[in-house]
């Protein structure tokens, strides 16, 4: 029996030396480089190209690299492991000839001879979305429209003379959707000088568009001559709440100044409120109540209605949709977990742009249509509305 335990013993010692050797020499440094790469074609895209070559057949293969030197001097290198026979190289800001060295490299860290091709990328997304920005007056501000294809990660950047005279930055808009618009407000209603600029997550700027703009004379509406109207089919209220409270000045949450729908309330569900006056509407801000920020009772899905004899029956009958809204949770964070950007955005308010061609009204019905917990009440803080009221 013991001679029996011993030889399976040996055995197993041996078989597990055969494995360390074997996985040793496969990861020692033989001298022996790997084959060249050889490249069949090049693809070009945007701000990009898409590299085909064929794939090395070396045993001990571990990757195939590839790098560039961009304008300003800075090194880029991408990597693509044994199983893939093409590599996108990226973060061109143009469309001039670059060379690009491939290498392919070993477990061993030896490296293959360098293959250097010259390539000639597509349009980037900086000038591609340049070429296609809209810019008109908004209220108080300008308005931006822009198209991004390839939905890349861009930064729109919009510059204005400060108090000092510097031509600089006033707002950046942050995107990666596919096509979109955002506003800045803050402008007189004056012959304003703005410029625009694209730049891409590697730091590529486009050439910046100066232009002349004249924005919409705006004024945020006077929220004492506010108050609500109760007609048949709006919410009841709960809880201590009221809609006076959303027109008190005061987005602090002291406990009891703020608007609560009451337990008889189901979704979706609405509250109405008269102006004091009839206004052309630039934007609606909302603020949460602060201690349930993204969460629980506070509005999510949400459209804006207007009129200006509303039906006494309840009935929209008389009313126009002016806008259809989601709130967006900046960080993406569940429910109870809140970033800065989070903190900061809920300190700013909740902004509704209404279209330039919305007509003028007295009435405002605010509609809910699901809040952040998908449950039956709604409950925030408080209301402020722009306009001409002329």
């Amino acid at each position: 029996m013991k001679k029996l335990i011993f030889l399976f013993t040996v055995i197993l010692l041996v078989q597990i030396g055969c494995k360390k050797d074997t996985i040793d020499r496969s990861m020692q440094k033989d001298g022996q480089p790997p084959a060249a790469v050889q490249v069949e074609k090049v693809v070009p895209l945007s701000g990009a190209v898409e590299i085909h070559f064929k794939e090395p057949t070396d045993d001990d293969l571990l990757c195939v690299k590839a790098s560039y030197t961009t304008k300003d001097g800075k090194l880029r290198e991408t990597k693509v492991s044994r199983f893939i026979n093409t590599i996108k190289v990226e973060g061109f800001g143009d469309t001039s000839t670059y060379k690009v060295q491939l290498q392919a490299e070993d477990k061993g860290g030896n490296l293959s001879d360098p293959t250097e091709i010259t390539v000639r990328p597509g349009q980037p997304a900086i000038t591609t979305v340049m070429k296609d920005l809209v810019i008109q007056p908004d209220f108080g501000g300008v308005n931006i429209q822009f198209n991004n294809t390839d939905k890349d990660n861009l930064a729109i950047v919009l510059l204005a003379h400060d108090t000092l005279g510097d031509f600089v930055p006033i707002n950046t808009y942050y995107t990666d959707l596919k096509m979109g618009d955002f506003s800045t407000h803050g402008m007189k209603a004056e012959k304003t000088q703005i410029g625009v600029y694209v730049r891409d997550r590697w730091g590529n700027i486009s050439d910046t568009l100066i232009t002349d703009v004249l924005p919409l004379y705006e004024v945020q509406l006077d929220r004492t001559k506010m108050k609500g109207v109760v007609l048949p089919n709006d919410a009841p209220l709960g809880y201590g709440g009221d809609i006076k409270y959303l027109f008190d000045g005061s987005a602090a949450n002291n406990g009891k100044s703020y608007y609560h729908s009451g337990d008889a309330a189901t979704m979706p569900q609405w509250f109405t409120f008269d102006m004091g006056v009839t206004a052309k509407l630039s934007r609606l801000v909302w603020f949460m109540r602060q201690d349930f920020f993204y969460t629980l009772h506070n509005p999510r899905n949400v459209e804006i209605w207007g009129s200006n004899n509303p039906s006494s029956d309840g009935s929209f009958d008389s009313w126009i949709l002016l806008a259809k809204h989601e709130q967006i949770k900046p960080s993406g964070l569940p429910a109870g977990e809140l970033s800065q950007a989070d903190m900061d955005a809920a300190a700013a308010g909740e902004t509704i742009n209404f279209p330039l061609d919305a007509p003028k009204v007295r009435y405002i019905r605010f509609k809910t249509t699901r809040n952040w917990s998908d449950g039956t009440y709604v409950n925030f803080n408080e209301i402020q509305l722009f306009g001409d009221p002329n």
